[in-house]
């Protein structure tokens, strides 16, 4: 056990010491100096990499990018900003809404940095204090992320689960209303206390929101479309199945892959983009889109193979299952914290989702428990390293918005969704 537990540090000191010096990006690359270290010094067998959750943020990735060159992105966020800034007395309600639909739709929460501006200013000029309804959209755009077919966290994750039978749909059934109605709790919850909240009325005279949009690209629409329908087919065929074709190897029936079907509607929508929409390739591998793809998914192959190595070991599997598997055979809901605890140091959601959901299915823990629990992957608000969160604090004029404001909100909304996904787990 002294072991494995010098194994884990070494590999979150070094996880951490990469995140300090290179971001995001450098956890990743850093990790897998302890991916080195595990198999040169300690001696401990290779896994295979997350090939899977690589090969599905590719592909999510590209298809993210050409509907960015296309103008895709810019019009969504346009219809995103009416929206709200046609409701901006109840901003703190119909923000984390607006940009839960919108993340849940595109499977980016880049889209909620292009929006965290338009809220803080819109909430401002209506004299309503940014701080909820930026902290409610930033905690909502990060839970619809494990909610959308389109995202390559919940695409891993409802891929992994298929072994044991469960689908997409089943998946979403549980995940979406339960989050929905977690984030409504609290944006009412923060409407509240918002309210009772003194508004300094000084900040209004260098408020400024612009009203000239910019132009878009002919196909902007129409990739928008595209891209939509193909996270329609996603949905539709993973609720239901039996839509798909099926084939006979060696007298088995067998049906397209979860995983596949996302990297296939993913990669029709880039390639309808290159061919009918004339969107040069080199403008689609240049979007900041496709940039960002390519940095999650070092850290997903960094971290995922790294913990794969630690925690797949036969010695260490030995270890856990007559530790930690006894404690979790007795109180499985113990898997909550240490989901929670990692999500907060390494704070990628397919990457935690790779080192921890393999490992409880290892140890016995049910895998519909996995899908209540499914928003602990989002703890990623204790440690301020988050964009989206970095941004609302920089925004918020009245300087009520601080780095750590998110993390009792962000508490009390996990744990919304997790008591929400086990009732929903009773009529299922």
């Amino acid at each position: 056990m002294a072991l494995l537990l010098i194994e884990i540090a070494i590999m979150i000191a070094t996880i951490i010491y990469g995140l300090m010096k290179g971001g995001a990006l450098g956890s990743g690359v850093s990790a897998i100096v302890a991916l080195f270290i595990m198999l040169f010094i300690f001696k401990l067998p290779p896994s295979s990499p997350p090939v899977t959750a690589v090969l599905i943020i590719m592909s999510i990735g590209i298809a993210s990018g050409a509907l960015q060159a296309s103008g895709g992105m810019d019009y969504m966020i346009r219809v995103a900003t009416k929206i709200i800034q046609r409701f901006p007395k109840a901003i703190t309600i119909v923000a984390p809404l607006v940009c839960f639909l919108f993340v849940f739709g595109m499977g980016t929460a880049m889209i909620a940095l292009s929006l965290e501006p338009i809220i803080s200013e819109t909430a401002l000029k209506s004299k309503v204090n940014p701080k909820g309804a930026l902290i409610s959209s930033v905690l909502a755009s990060n839970m619809a992320l494990l909610c959308s077919p389109a995202s390559s966290s919940t695409a891993y994750v409802v891929t992994l689960l298929a072994a044991y039978g469960i689908s997409l749909g089943t998946y979403l059934s549980i995940a979406l209303p339960a989050t929905l109605l977690s984030i409504i709790i609290l944006s009412i919850l923060l409407t509240i206390v918002n309210k009772k909240l003194p508004f300094d009325e000084s900040i209004l005279e260098d408020i400024i929101i612009e009203d000239e949009e910019k132009e878009l690209s002919p196909a902007a629409k129409k990739s928008t479309l595209v891209f939509l329908l193909c996270v329609l087919a996603i949905i539709i065929l993973g609720l239901f199945p039996s839509l798909l074709p099926e084939y006979n190897i060696d007298g088995e029936p067998i049906k397209i892959a979860t995983a596949d079907l996302v990297q296939m509607f993913m990669y029709l929508s880039a390639a309808i983009n290159i061919m009918l929409f004339k969107v040069k390739s080199k403008d689609i591998l240049h979007a900041p889109a496709t940039a960002n793809a390519l940095g999650a998914t070092l850290i997903v192959l960094g971290l995922g193979w790294v913990g794969s190595t630690i925690f797949g070991a036969p010695k260490n599997q030995a270890v856990l299952v007559s530790s930690v598997g006894q404690v979790l055979a007795d109180h499985p809901w113990v898997i909550i914290f240490i989901c929670a605890f990692v999500a907060m140091i390494i704070g990628a959601q397919t990457a935690v989702a790779a080192i921890i959901f393999p490992l409880a299915l290892t140890l016995g823990i049910s895998p519909m428990l996995l899908i209540v629990i499914v928003q602990c992957l989002n703890v990623n608000f204790v440690i301020p390293a988050q964009p989206t969160l970095l941004l609302a604090v920089e925004l918020d004029r009245t300087g009520r918005t601080k780095v750590f404001s998110f993390i009792i909100p962000g508490i009390i909304v996990t744990a919304l969704s997790i008591a929400l996904s086990y009732g929903m787990t009773l009529f299922i």
